[in-house]
């Protein structure tokens, strides 16, 4: 899965597990927000996963509870 880390100029930083890429911008929509997971698409653009994305933050969020709740 890849995840935007962030923005850099003309630059993506992305995160496949633990390997770092970096994209040109322009291969990704500008509706690509930092931390959406992306996927490519059938015209070459990375585009927001959203399914993929909104899964990571509920799990995200879960997780900050329970360490919250200790």
């Amino acid at each position: 899965m890849l995840v935007v880390d962030r923005f850099e100029e003309d630059k993506a930083v992305v995160f496949d597990d633990e390997k770092q890429i970096i994209l040109d911008r322009d291969k990704l929509s500008p509706f690509v927000k930092e931390g959406d997971a992306v996927i490519l698409s059938d015209s070459g653009i990375y585009v927001p996963d959203k399914a993929k994305t909104e899964q990571m933050r509920n799990d995200n969020l879960s997780l900050l509870q329970k360490l919250l709740n200790k």
